[in-house]
């Protein structure tokens, strides 16, 4: 799906967007399969959120303590991305993220997790 190129007047925070129950049940599904601190679970839901909203979609966003923020989606220019990053940090952002998030639920892709097993000790599970 095509969308304008856009960079919001005011941003969007993550973690307050909104999720169709089927796919709540299934977050809290998973977030109850583990034992997450609450940093890791507020973590997991912004990435399930960010993913389901966003994916296919190259968004500029700021993270912070009061979490991840969308200031613009699916800019073209590399120009329009620098000056949205030079703006942003001259307004105090530390960490400006340029993202392309993948689907959620897209069988090639593993549901991310907060878990402290580095990545070279995960064993690969074969796919059915």
């Amino acid at each position: 799906m095509a969308t304008i190129p856009t960079t919001l007047s005011e941003p969007i925070l993550v973690a307050n967007l909104p999720l169709p129950p089927e796919d709540a049940a299934e977050l809290e599904r998973y977030l109850r399969s583990s034992r997450f601190t609450r940093s890791e679970r507020a973590f997991v839901e912004e990435t399930f959120k960010l993913r389901h909203h966003y994916a296919g979609h190259f968004v500029v966003a700021t993270a912070g303590r009061g979490g991840l923020q969308i200031h613009a989606i699916d800019l073209e220019s590399p120009d329009e991305v620098d000056e949205l990053t030079r703006r942003l940090q001259a307004q105090g952002h530390h960490n400006v993220l340029c993202l392309f998030p993948t689907p959620w639920n897209d069988p090639d892709v593993a549901i991310l997790t907060a878990n402290r097993v580095s990545a070279s000790t995960r064993k690969s599970v074969p796919r059915a």
